[in-house]
């Protein structure tokens, strides 16, 4: 008998101990990769059990309301009449617009202030800056009631302090919360002087982050203080002054304390929050109450859409 035909060829057995070894290799990745990845859904696990719980049930259960209309007592649906309501109603258009006007004299007004005084406090004033910082940051401290009481004190028109001082140069000042268009502006000087603190506090962070060599530079080539702050400190604190257009419109787009204590939520200063609080509160009619609700939450994703490719792309990253 052939020898060679007898006897089996030998077996492969490096080829798969080599195979074995990558495959048990990239199963053993695969459980690693698992193991994180339950790890850290395990640390997530309470605050997303937490956001279902107080946020993302109540945001489903608050459509469904806006989609029912109450009447005597109980619920009806109406689908979308409440959405359809609002925009044919002329009154609700003059709340947006009075939420757009009350947003842009807040949030310009109140960065640009903030930026002032950050760079008061890191250039002129930079040996008492502790002491200014502490004056500057007190009214964050201050609640929201507290400012709209301490605001319409100094607002009455005959014992306050603001229609007093302008008495000394012979002007005799409105009725603040009362006449004409005053009362806007009234709350958008309340609600700038309570957020001057936490916006200029942000604003100086931003401004001690540049690097000092870029002013030294500077001022070797003979650049003055106006040049370094137009030339440097500006473009490098464009991503501080972003956060802050972020934060600010996002705030003012929620504000109702000061609204509330010292207008009463006229119709002159009635934003599109307060209408929400107005719907439900004193109309008792929730279903547009949410819907009003929700054509908030959708201004405020598209101001912040909108900022973010618009304004994003100017901010000079260091």
């Amino acid at each position: 008998m052939d020898q060679s035909t007898s006897n089996p060829p030998p077996t492969p057995t490096v080829g798969l101990t080599n195979k074995t070894k990558r495959e048990s290799e990239a199963d053993r990745q695969r459980k690693n990769k698992l193991s994180a990845a339950i790890e850290g859904y395990l640390y997530l696990a309470p605050t997303l059990i937490a956001l279902t719980i107080f946020v993302f049930i109540p945001v489903v259960q608050s459509f469904q309301l806006s989609l029912t209309r109450s009447s005597f007592g109980r619920s009806i649906d109406v689908g979308f009449d409440n959405y359809v309501r609002l925009f044919n109603d002329d009154r609700y258009h003059d709340v947006i617009w009075t939420t757009l006007k009350f947003t842009m004299g807040t949030v310009p007004i109140g960065i640009a202030l903030a930026v002032v005084l950050a760079i008061a406090l890191s250039y002129p004033l930079k040996h008492l800056s502790w002491f200014y910082r502490l004056l500057i940051f007190v009214p964050i401290v201050i609640s929201t009631a507290v400012t709209g009481v301490l605001f319409k004190w100094i607002y009455h028109p005959t014992v306050g302090y603001l229609n007093h001082l302008l008495g000394f140069f012979g002007i005799d000042g409105p009725t603040w919360l009362t006449q004409g268009d005053w009362p806007l502006v009234s709350i958008i000087i309340a609600v700038v002087w309570r957020q001057i603190g936490f916006n200029t506090i942000i604003a100086l962070a931003g401004i001690q982050n540049i690097d000092g060599t870029l002013y030294e530079a500077a001022k070797v080539d003979g650049a003055n203080l106006w040049h370094r702050i137009r030339h440097i400190t500006l473009p490098l604190l464009s991503p501080t002054l972003f956060f802050l257009l972020i934060i600010n419109v996002i705030g003012s787009l929620q504000v109702f304390g000061e609204i509330d204590i010292l207008t009463n939520g006229s119709i002159s200063t009635r934003t599109m929050l307060y209408s929400i609080y107005f719907e439900a509160f004193r109309s008792q009619n929730n279903g547009g109450a949410s819907a009003q609700a929700f054509i908030l939450f959708l201004l405020i994703v598209g101001l912040s859409f909108m900022q973010f490719v618009v304004v994003g792309k100017k901010v000079h990253y260091q």
